[in-house]
């Protein structure tokens, strides 16, 4: 084998190459941009209603994002099998798996239902200011009617990215938002024959944009064009094995992700008893993070892509190269994400909201913002070439230990200590020992010898 053969995925690029990453990752980074200014535009808009409204959103997003992690790393999942599969050249098995995660997302959706009937209770657990509770209550419901659409868009997108095509599914996440942003502003603020809805506009916004881009992508897989080639209209059929092969990798990214998740809805909700500066100002932190983090979250799952695909053709050492790749372009971009944060300063924030005590919280938590960027890139990126090769056990452990008997006691310690500073500190420690073990666990390579 030549030392840098060409790539099997990205034409005209080698094999572990910084152009072959890049080309899979670029198109993902776009479409996970837009997804998150589909949220993000939520923000902004209620943040010009006023800061109740701006945190209510914020609070009910993450508590809405808690409860679909769980499904979405279940889902996700399908990614590591179609990317094997596509390296194996079974295109059939390709289908029948991203088939398999349409039937476990619809499962899914019918367990949200019944936690969006019950969002009250969940409020009452994080006990909020009043005021919020009822705006998030508008928000979060809403927003929910849309919850198979938004798991089983996450199912089409690892389809996708499995077989190389990284471009649909960044398409459709652009068309999305540009839908998601006009409807919030007409249904928000009540332009032309619309009332002025705020908090439950928000929620309508983003749940249309979530069906239309289902629907998009729907309309793709099933075209005739994958029906003959990867016969997607063939495989519609619910498969136990496979069924059961895919919630063997996908359970425990799913409570890997519920885990982390709900360790930080947890601390949005220490922010909440601090006040609604430190909330909000620790929402603000929230969505400038997920700006800042797409890249990475691009990287990662390019990382994915390419383990799993060297894998299924068999070749180890392609794989682990590639990987290694994906987790040098994330350290570097998170270091530069990370100082461009501290030189830009105070207007991260007056952006989403210009009163004085959010802005002043913002600031005071600043550094730590910086260096979570590089901690949690490094853990992201090592974490999703674990999982091309369908180790997600391990992570999960891991991450569930780390977010529950380090991260949230620190949390809850250090905000009583020293306030929304001390709070912001915990993440840190946290992710730093996660993305420590994580590359170590990579670098041994006994991820190489897994069968899926």
């Amino acid at each position: 084998m030549p030392p840098n053969p060409p790539s099997i995925l990205v034409p005209g690029a080698r094999a572990g190459s910084v152009r072959e990453a890049w080309r899979l990752a670029w198109p993902t980074i776009v479409g996970q941009l837009a997804l998150t200014a589909m949220w993000t535009a939520d923000t902004m808009m209620l943040g010009r209603v006023g800061k109740v409204e701006m945190a209510a959103a914020g609070f009910g997003g993450v508590l809405i994002w808690t409860l679909y992690t769980f499904f979405v790393g279940l889902v996700t999942a399908t990614n590591a099998f179609v990317s094997q599969a596509s390296g194996r050249g079974d295109r059939e098995e390709a289908a029948v798996f991203a088939w398999q995660g349409l039937w476990l997302s619809a499962g899914a959706a019918a367990i949200l239902a019944l936690a969006a009937w019950r969002f009250d209770w969940i409020l009452a657990l994080a006990r909020p200011d009043p005021a919020v509770i009822a705006e998030c209550l508008r928000y979060s419901r809403a927003r929910m009617t849309a919850a198979f659409f938004a798991i089983a868009t996450f199912t089409l997108q690892a389809f996708f990215r499995g077989i190389g095509d990284v471009k649909t599914p960044m398409r459709v996440a652009v068309v999305s938002n540009l839908l998601n942003i006009g409807l919030d502003a007409v249904l928000i603020f009540g332009l032309g024959p619309f009332p002025r809805l705020t908090t439950l506009g928000a929620g309508i916004a983003t749940a249309a944009s979530q069906l239309v881009g289902f629907a998009l992508l729907a309309g793709r897989f099933l075209g005739p064009r994958l029906a003959a080639a990867w016969g997607t209209r063939r495989a519609w059929r619910f498969r136990l094995d496979a069924t059961r092969r895919l919630l063997r990798v996908g359970l425990p990214l799913g409570a890997e992700h519920f885990g982390d998740m709900g360790s930080f809805s947890v601390f949005m909700a220490l922010m909440g008893r601090l006040g609604t500066d430190e909330l909000a100002a620790s929402q603000i932190a929230i969505q400038v993070l997920s700006f800042s983090f797409m890249p990475v979250s691009g990287v990662a799952r390019a990382a994915t892509t390419l383990v799993g695909n060297y894998l299924g053709a068999g070749q180890p050492d392609l794989a682990s190269r590639s990987g290694w790749t994906c987790i040098r372009l994330s350290a570097a971009y998170t270091l530069v994400a990370g100082g461009a944060m501290l030189a830009v300063g105070a207007p991260l924030f007056t952006v989403f909201n210009d009163d004085p005590g959010v802005v002043a919280a913002g600031l005071g938590i600043l550094p730590m913002l910086a260096g979570f960027q590089v901690l949690d890139g490094a853990q992201m990126t090592a974490g999703g070439a674990l999982q091309g090769a369908g180790d997600t056990a391990f992570p999960m452990a891991l991450l569930l230990a780390s977010s529950w008997l380090l991260f949230v006691p620190l949390a809850w310690f250090l905000s009583g200590a020293a306030g929304i500073t001390g709070a912001w500190t915990a993440p840190l420690v946290h992710f730093g020992v996660v993305s420590a073990a994580l590359l170590a666990r990579f670098a041994r390579g006994g991820w190489r010898h897994r069968r899926i």
